[in-house]
């Protein structure tokens, strides 16, 4: 076995060092044919599922997950980027624990693991429906077997509507909080008479 490493390790050497020199002798700063500004983008090599949606090169569109997969999730929490600040802040996940302990009923839990995962409505449903969500070559299996799977939805009433039609949440499922639409902040008393 010593030999074998020792054997493939000698030759992937090799050939990045030749990789290397060949690269350097034909390319000059400028024929490099890339600009400072253009982002360097990987190519995707797995077999990708045509089902499962795939970001490579997005920013805004890629999941921000917040906890650890690998390892048992506590209370996982789909949602959207807009919710992340003021749903990890220390009133709320922060505040959770401490409160379930301090609740007879619940201060067996375990929430070591909190995972928040965010998304656009959109594609937190996709990701749902499909099962599946890619990330470059990396696709993240999202079932109730992976533990990587919502306990919570947070979202607009059509994106809950069609996550209740996959049988995601259940009948009891509820609006908790309605919003007004957009509002402008004035100072009190709106002293200009802003309307």
């Amino acid at each position: 076995m010593i030999k074998r490493r020792a054997f493939l390790g000698g030759t992937l050497w090799a050939a990045a060092a030749a990789s290397r020199n060949a690269q350097s002798a034909n390319a000059s700063p400028q024929n490099t044919g890339i600009s400072p500004s253009e982002p360097l983008v990987w190519p995707v090599v797995t077999k990708l599922r045509p089902d499962i949606r795939l970001f490579a090169g997005h920013t805004d569109t890629v999941p921000d997950i917040v906890g650890r997969i690998g390892t048992p999730a506590s209370l996982v929490i789909f949602t959207e980027g807009n919710h992340l600040m003021a749903l990890l802040s220390d009133d709320i996940v922060g505040a959770f624990p401490s409160w379930a302990k301090s609740q007879p009923e619940y201060a067996a839990l375990d929430l070591d693991n909190i995972v928040v995962v965010t998304l656009p409505q959109p594609i937190v449903v996709q990701m749902i429906r499909t099962g599946a969500i890619t990330l470059g070559n990396l696709t993240l299996d999202v079932s109730r077997e992976s533990g990587f799977y919502p306990d919570i939805v947070m979202a607009g009433p059509d994106p809950l509507r069609q996550v209740r039609k996959l049988g995601v949440i259940g009948p009891n499922a509820r609006f908790f909080a309605k919003n007004r639409g957009l509002a402008l902040l004035v100072r009190k008393g709106n002293p200009h008479g802003i309307s």
